[in-house]
């Protein structure tokens, strides 16, 4: 971490900085998990961690200082995938009794270039996972999103207490 980045996480008030500190270690511990383990475990292990239900009224502000937090957690872990954020913000909002969404959705990609056949290569698919929370689209805003077909919704409200 560079002195004037330093400085700046310094300035923070103490629960932004404590919320900062737990976004980089669970962003950590996402990559790492998803690296080591199929998806299927790992999503397994995010509702396990992520520990108790819902609170009735979504708080915005909670979604915009966990979105703050995993931004500033993926500026200090570059190279993060959308996926490794979407599930770190997941874990922090419902830790906090948020309610939330995790979206995983595919889109056209760019025309794959033309190769000299008869019949044009097909279009790739681009991935994406993003998580709305209290409205707020806290990880893996895009200006494009809108063409992203939604694939599967994890982690969509579950009861107080469960």
């Amino acid at each position: 971490m560079t002195g004037r980045r330093l400085a700046s996480f310094l300035r923070l008030p103490v629960s932004e900085r404590r919320l900062a500190t737990r976004a980089l270690a669970t962003l950590a511990a996402v990559r790492l998990a998803l690296f080591l383990m199929p998806f299927r475990r790992v999503r397994a292990g995010v509702d396990r961690w992520s520990g108790g239900g819902v609170t009735p009224t979504p708080d915005v502000a909670t979604a915009k200082a966990v979105k703050r937090a995993v931004e500033r957690a993926a500026r200090t872990l570059p190279g993060s995938a959308c996926l490794a954020l979407a599930l770190t913000a997941e874990v922090l909002l419902r830790r906090a009794g948020q309610s939330v969404e995790v979206l995983i959705g595919v889109a056209p990609g760019a025309a794959a270039a033309d190769n000299g056949t008869a019949s044009p290569a097909p279009s790739a698919l681009d991935a994406h996972a993003w998580v709305r929370c209290a409205g707020v689209v806290v990880t893996g805003e895009r200006a494009d999103l809108a063409a992203y077909r939604t694939l599967a919704v994890f982690g969509a409200d579950r009861p107080a207490g469960s």
